[in-house]
């Protein structure tokens, strides 16, 4: 029985991938997301950055 603080031997160990094949999904994934994320974040962005560009015309036609 194995002792608490004891090496996990991982030798034995095979998986079906390898480091590149993650990466290369995860680089897949974030190409098909990232746009949508973006879009997300612009959308909530946007009213507050047309508000702030309006004042700052308005304050230059009211001088």
């Amino acid at each position: 029985m194995p002792v608490l603080g004891d090496a996990i031997d991982l030798s034995g160990l095979s998986l079906p991938f390898t480091v590149s094949d993650v990466i290369g999904s995860v680089n897949s994934l974030l190409g098909w997301v990232g746009p949508f994320v973006l879009l997300a974040i612009a959308l909530g962005f946007a009213p507050k950055i047309i508000a702030f560009i309006k004042s700052i015309f308005g304050r230059a036609a009211s001088r």
